[in-house]
């Protein structure tokens, strides 16, 4: 019988012994002729291959009865007396299959046959090297060599092993335990990607063992009178109803799912008529949008997720200076244009807003960008970019708003400069007018230094002599001197004469504002800082600024007036610009500055800094000789101011004013005069001796004995006036009045000499108790 036939044949016994077969099965063949053995094998091996499993096939040696006869007769010299007495009988057993007879079969089933042999897809060997490798039949090592084959063929890449064996060489010793064995290899298989043929002839096997053999198996096959038969164990009858079970289960399905398939068909249908209307409908209306679109001033363009320009409109070309190539993207696109940043940076194509857009999916609205058009103009678009999402929230694409304003930038850049120039005037402008209304405001008690004393002329000469200088200088004196005045007879000899000179009564500004009023501030700096201000170092450019109680500056202040005097630059509070100064220093105090760094309330630095010319402005006790001068000065100033006429001053009157030790200096003399000329009725001047302190009076030989004194006796005076006065350092009844020296001066010794005047309060109270 032809092999295709036997396999026709094969396939209506139920068990697809050819077709995909489940890993684990164990099945034999007995088959009588050689046809028989190949029409099964080839299909199986067939099959095998195309699945990708790994195929070995083990056939038994050729052995004809001829062959065995001659061996037996060279064994046994009376052979032929024991054949004819029916004491040994040789029966003829089917042909042994040769590896050239299964390879020929397996090429005419197979045409790619050599490919698979080289790429050892399939193996042919003979039964002496598998099964008796070892010269004898050894079960476990046989199950052992099928896993190994296994494992070799899993790391390979296949899906698995088929395999067969021929059974035709064993002995009569051998098979009981082949028995065992084919038992052992159905366990060992159970669980692994193997299928297993065993082939057994008809002829060499009696009924019983065939009926053992198919026990030892999951199913056999056999070719008896002319047809082809299965028998399987009860297990597999039972497996084989339940397949068939749901076989018809799973016909029901299939027929239900097709009645199903058939009306989701006819709904699909309708649904794509329904689509194709709806595609039409949005295509009229896509038409109609972008119409729209191109009536609007605006340029519009739309790229997918790729960044290929998808639309844009009539603007949108007119803005480019021509039309995008096709199948540009927006990005190459870009960067033919050439894009620039604010700052005039070019713009890499991958870097622009779209890019940006499509590869984080972030919005960029009303951002200025300037384009460079094929024709070397430039111009200023704001831009508008938003993302474009699908029903998965991905990034589909985006859409590009932008509309040229170069003309508006135009006017802001020229309204900018206009307004630049307005502010630059603006602040001229408040630079004349402060400086105006400080000279009006601060309009000095002298129009001009009064006095030809000798310690008045000393202080003019040197006032001549660092005028011209440009140097820094520091005025010394009591309060009530005419510091400022001295410091503005520096100013007006000098080579800044001509530009403003700005006076800072550091002592009368909060420690929080002098920095501000010093530097200046920015909009915003601090709480009440509405709009920028410009300090008084900024007003003072190029001319003077003089600094008046410099020793009441706060530590910060000082640490950025020394900045200034060493790097002549300055920021505003609130500010990050440098600020350069070209401003001539001019402080003044009545403090002893070096009493007040030993105390640490002024830096040593800053002090050095200052003193680069000092001046020491004598009090009025010390240049008596100049205060009648000064009395007809202030006399001719307020009796013209108030329309009187005063001739002369009373000498009684005059002998009082000069006999007084002034602790108020020149201040308190212009005050006096000042309220004498109010009082006054007659041409002659008188002067209330109430108005002068008697303290001062009875306390000037006090005071020059005080100068003169160690400093150790100095304290001990101190003390005893505060203790007398209980702590009390101004005033009428305050120590400074019974020492006879300013109240200022006073303080100024108290901290040189680290004296705690609080401890004289706290006595007094104690004892008050």
């Amino acid at each position: 019988m032809p092999i295709d036939a036997n396999e026709s044949d094969l396939r209506k016994t139920g068990i697809a012994v050819v077709g995909d077969m489940p890993w684990g099965t164990h099945f034999c063949h007995f088959y009588e002729t050689k046809e028989d053995l190949l029409s099964t094998l080839v299909p199986y091996f067939k099959t095998g291959l195309e699945n990708n499993e790994f195929c070995l096939w083990v056939i038994s040696d050729s052995l004809t009865g001829v062959e065995a006869t001659a061996a037996l007769r060279q064994a046994v010299p009376e052979l032929e007396r024991y054949l004819a007495k029916r004491s040994i009988e040789i029966q003829s057993v089917p042909e042994a299959l040769t590896r050239e007879e299964a390879t020929g079969a397996l090429r005419q089933a197979v045409p790619n046959l050599e490919r698979h042999l080289a790429g050892q897809n399939i193996e042919i060997i003979p039964h002496h090297k598998w099964y008796l490798a070892g010269d004898a039949f050894d079960p476990q090592q046989v199950i052992n060599s099928w896993k190994k084959k296994l494992d070799e063929a899993l790391s390979r890449g296949h899906d698995g092993i088929r395999v067969t064996g021929n059974v035709g060489w064993l002995t009569e010793r051998d098979w009981k335990n082949f028995l065992e064995y084919e038992r052992g290899l159905s366990e060992a298989i159970a669980n692994e990607r193997m299928i297993v043929l065993c082939t057994y002839p008809l002829a060499v096997r009696a009924a019983a063992e065939v009926f053992n053999v198919g026990q030892a198996h999951d199913f056999a096959i056999a070719r008896r009178h002319g047809t082809w038969e299965v028998f399987e164990t009860p297990e597999a009858k039972q497996a084989k109803a339940e397949l068939t079970a749901l076989k018809d289960e799973l016909n029901h399905r299939v027929n239900d799912r097709t009645s199903q398939l058939a009306t989701a068909n006819e709904n699909l249908k309708t649904e794509i008529a329904q689509r194709k209307r709806t595609e039409e409908e949005l295509r009229a209306s896509e038409r109609k949008f972008h119409n729209l679109v191109d009536l609007i001033p605006a340029a519009v363009y739309a790229c997918d997720e790729s960044g290929r320009i998808t639309y844009y409109n009539r603007r949108a070309v007119e803005l480019w200076g021509r039309e995008p190539v096709p199948g540009h993207n927006a990005e190459r696109y870009c960067a033919s244009l050439r894009l620039y940043d604010l700052d005039g940076k070019l713009v890499r194509h991958d870097h622009t807003l779209m890019a940006d857009a499509l590869r984080t999916g972030e919005s960029h609205l009303n951002k200025e960008v300037i384009i460079e058009r094929p024709d070397q103009s430039r111009i200023t678009v704001l831009v508008s970019i938003v993302p474009i999402r699908n029903e998965k929230n991905e990034v589909a694409g985006a859409i590009n708003c932008f509309q040229d304003i170069t003309d508006r930038k135009n006017t802001e850049a020229a309204l900018k400069r206009a307004f630049q120039q307005i502010q630059a005037l603006k602040d001229q402008l408040q630079k004349e007018n402060l400086v105006l209304k400080e000279e009006i405001d601060r309009s000095s008690m002298f129009e001009e230094i009064v006095g030809r004393s000798p310690a008045l002329r000393a202080v003019l000469a040197r006032v001549a002599k660092v005028a011209p200088a440009d140097s820094t200088v520091l005025i010394t004196g009591e309060t009530g001197t005419g510091k400022e005045l001295i410091a503005r007879a520096i100013h007006k000899r000098s080579r800044r004469s001509s530009r403003p000179f700005v006076t800072v009564n550091c002592a009368a500004i909060p420690a929080s504002l002098i920095a501000s009023e010093l530097f200046g501030h920015e909009k915003g700096a601090f709480t009440g800082a509405v709009q920028r201000r410009l300090g008084r170092f900024e007003l003072a450019e190029g001319g003077t600024i003089f600094l008046d109680e410099v020793g009441d500056l706060p530590a910060e202040t000082q640490i950025a007036l020394l900045h200034v005097l060493q790097e002549r630059e300055f920021e505003r509070v609130g500010g990050h610009q440098t600020i350069r100064s070209d401003v001539r220093i001019i402080a003044a105090t009545h403090r002893d500055l070096s009493a007040a760094i030993d105390a640490g309330a002024f830096r040593s630095d800053l002090f050095y800094r200052l003193n680069v010319f000092p001046i020491e402005i004598p009090p009025l006790r010390k240049r008596r000789e100049d205060i009648q001068s000064l009395v007809e000065y202030f006399i001719d100033r307020y009796a013209r101011k108030s329309g009187k006429k005063i001739r002369s001053v009373n000498k009684k009157a005059l002998q009082l004013l000069k006999s007084y030790t002034w602790p108020g200096n020149i201040r308190e003399l212009q005050n006096v005069i000042e309220r004498s000329v109010i009082v006054s009725d007659s041409e002659e001047l008188f002067v209330d001796e109430s108005w002068l302190s008697p303290g001062a009076l009875r306390t000037q030989a006090a005071r020059d004995t005080l100068s003169k004194k160690p400093h150790s006796q100095i304290k001990r005076m101190i003390e005893a006036a505060l203790a007398e006065t209980r702590g009390r350092v101004s005033g009428p009844s305050g120590a400074a009045a019974k020492l006879g020296i300013p109240p200022s001066t006073l303080e100024s010794k108290i901290q040189a000499l680290k004296i705690n005047k609080r401890r004289f309060k706290i006595v007094y109270r104690s004892k008050t108790r």
